[in-house]
């Protein structure tokens, strides 16, 4: 079983970014073979949301960030299902790729949907959102760039939305909350992520949020 989740066939291959393959950053115009503007989702799971965009949208390119490898190969088998080439993945640590391998002012967005928060205190540390991670962010993002945040946790949502706006690195484009509940999984939208679903089947209601970068 171990074997099945963890190797790759080359087909999935061709839609992931390996680590071997990066020189100093992420070359986003070698990995894709064009100039098109990139977009980043960190956590992006099975790959629903992302996959939902790079076919409704086939000039943006997208990059999804996942740990998990068990996890990101179902959203490498769903790529090369459904033949998607201006999407790869990319299994390292999100924290790790901003503050490394990312170059300023190379990414149109960012999409950030229910991360773990983290609840208990011991536990804070290991939240997304510290002040380096939101500042760079903000530095990798271009001139219109845009952070899109979702989270079903209210104390976690209050807490990282007053951090970024805190750290002047943000402007507040929009911000709601709402509680849709949908009944099936078939109710949901094209691009709703897995937990979003899930939450959703549940009632819970769901904070969004969209800043966009303040250049300096």
């Amino acid at each position: 079983m171990a074997k099945t989740i963890y190797e790759y066939t080359p087909e999935m291959n061709r839609h992931l970014i390996a680590p071997g393959s990066i020189d100093e950053h992420l070359d986003f115009e070698r990995i894709f073979g064009d100039d098109n503007p990139v977009e980043i989702e960190i956590g992006a799971g099975k790959g629903r949301f992302i996959l939902a965009e790079s076919k409704r949208r086939p000039d943006v390119n997208f990059i999804a960030i996942e740990r998990s490898r068990k996890i990101l190969r179902i959203g490498l088998l769903r790529a090369v299902k459904e033949m998607r080439e201006n999407c790869r993945f990319f299994c390292w640590d999100a924290d790790f790729v901003l503050k490394l391998l990312i170059q300023p002012k190379t990414v149109q967005a960012y999409h950030v949907y229910f991360p773990d928060p983290w609840p208990k205190k011991r536990h804070k540390k290991r939240r997304l959102f510290n002040p380096r991670f939101i500042e760079k962010m903000a530095e990798t993002l271009t001139k219109s760039g845009i952070l899109h945040l979702k989270t079903d946790h209210e104390k976690y949502f209050h807490e990282t939305h007053d951090r970024i706006q805190t750290s002047g690195c943000f402007r507040v484009l929009s911000k709601h909350s709402s509680q849709e509940s949908i009944h099936e999984f078939d109710e949901a939208a094209a691009n709703a992520t897995h937990y979003e679903i899930k939450w959703r089947l549940e009632s819970r209601k769901i904070f969004s949020v969209q800043y966009q970068a303040i250049q300096r």
